[in-house]
């Protein structure tokens, strides 16, 4: 199965390079925020393309101790991915979760310049309704939408930016998938000719001027834990990676120390930062 999907993604990026191919949404609602007994809004606004998009913020039952903006993963939609997150509303944070256009209840089909300016979309709206500093987070694919557009925008509102299992290019990601396919491997050079480098994490990470925190499962056999090293080491400081063993994919949160150590992360004023600062942790 694994290998048709390889040759199927093979055949798309030979004769157009494609990057639709890599989403995966489906408009199923697997749970909401009421299954774990927590308030939220449903929230709907427009994309650049006025394309309405769907989104949940979901409140603690404390007082907030400050909001985490999420741009999930590939495949499914907000209503499975929030699930991951819900560890950090019952520790005091809002959630704001949205989805891109063609996931669940946002109207539109999937592609990629559409659901960066989705991601655009979605920050702009938060400022609008929250006034303070706040701390955004990129997974997977979102990690590569998020890059995109903070390297294109006045960041000052965002304390921090967070990305978790991220690829660093779509050539890159491809190139390594038909690298495991022995049918495939002859032609991983193809990608690298057939697909625009325009949206690359590795570029616009270079970009970003706020302190950066690169999370990494070892066991991520969907994508490579290399792959956040080698952004974690182009990115400008302040900077850290956290890899964590016996991770899969996008299972980093799953470890209590990790936990631990981001409540602290959250915490952090601005000015512990510094242009010098740069670590690499490893979590057993």
């Amino acid at each position: 199965m694994q290998h048709s999907k390889t040759l199927l993604l093979f055949a798309a990026f030979l004769f157009q390079g494609c990057t639709s191919m890599f989403f995966y949404p489906d408009r199923t609602t697997y749970r909401t925020p009421e299954f774990y007994g927590l308030e939220y809004d449903e929230v709907y606004f427009d994309s650049k393309d006025k394309t309405r998009l769907h989104a949940w913020h979901i409140y603690p039952h404390t007082s907030s101790a400050g909001l985490i903006f999420v741009a999930h993963g590939n495949a499914q939609n907000l209503s499975s991915h929030f699930a991951s997150w819900v560890w950090l509303v019952e520790e005091g944070y809002e959630l704001f979760i949205f989805d891109y256009r063609g996931y669940g209840k946002s109207e539109g089909a999937s592609e990629l310049k559409g659901s960066i300016e989705d991601t655009q979309a979605a920050l702009e709206y938060v400022e609008s309704i929250y006034k303070k500093d706040y701390v955004v987070c990129g997974q997977s694919l979102g990690g590569t939408l998020l890059l995109n557009v903070l390297a294109q925008r006045e960041n000052s509102k965002i304390k921090a930016v967070v990305i978790d299992s991220t690829f660093r290019g779509f050539a890159d990601i491809t190139s390594d998938k038909m690298d495991q396919v022995w049918l495939t491997w002859p032609f991983q050079w193809i990608p690298y000719l057939s697909m625009s480098r325009d949206y690359d994490a590795m570029d616009r990470v270079q970009e970003i001027k706020r302190p950066l925190l690169f999370l990494h499962g070892s066991l991520d056999t969907i994508i490579s834990p290399n792959n956040s090293w080698q952004l974690f080491d182009a990115a400008p400081k302040p900077r850290e990676l956290w890899l964590v063993k016996n991770a899969d994919h996008i299972q980093a949160f799953e470890n209590e120390n990790i936990r631990k150590d981001f409540l602290e992360f959250l915490d952090k004023e601005m000015n512990y930062y510094d242009t010098h600062y740069s670590r690499m942790r490893i979590y057993d």
